[in-house]
């Protein structure tokens, strides 16, 4: 009985003391964005994505009057159709703020590019404390 608690213990306290997040390589990330275009504007009129992602976007509109989605900067042209979905998608390589816009109605939106925030550093984990309490209901 003994043998078997210290082979146990063994086994449980034999931890990797490597870093506790391991740093994986990824694909592109990728992330979908629907636009509509109606006669007050674009919906969303303004939204932010990380530098390196692929977007795609899913564009339409609310009126029978033909629209378009054009990103300043970026060769992506989709045509907005009332009970239509235009597809396209671009990457955005630099941080910063791209417009977008249609020339025929004036509407105006914007992209704010960010850079990705840094993943935690490799550390190694501290014990949250040395003893851990358990409660315990008091019988009356």
């Amino acid at each position: 009985m003994t043998l078997w608690a210290l082979v146990t213990w063994q086994t449980v306290h034999a931890v990797d003391d490597g870093p506790v997040f391991k740093k994986k390589k990824f694909n592109t990330p990728k992330r979908d964005q629907s636009i509509i275009v109606t006669p007050e504007g674009y919906y969303p009129e303004s939204f932010s994505v990380f530098k390196g992602e692929r977007i795609r976007f899913f564009v339409t509109a609310t009126s029978d009057q033909k629209e378009c989605f054009i990103i300043k900067g970026k060769e992506i042209f989709l045509s907005a159709e009332k009970g239509k979905v235009s597809e396209g998608s671009v990457i955005f390589n630099r941080p910063g703020v791209y417009q977008y816009y249609c020339p025929t109605t004036k509407h105006r939106g914007s992209i704010t590019v960010m850079e990705r925030p840094e993943v935690l550093r490799e550390r190694k984990r501290a014990l949250a404390s040395e003893t851990v309490k358990v409660w315990m209901p008091r019988e009356e």
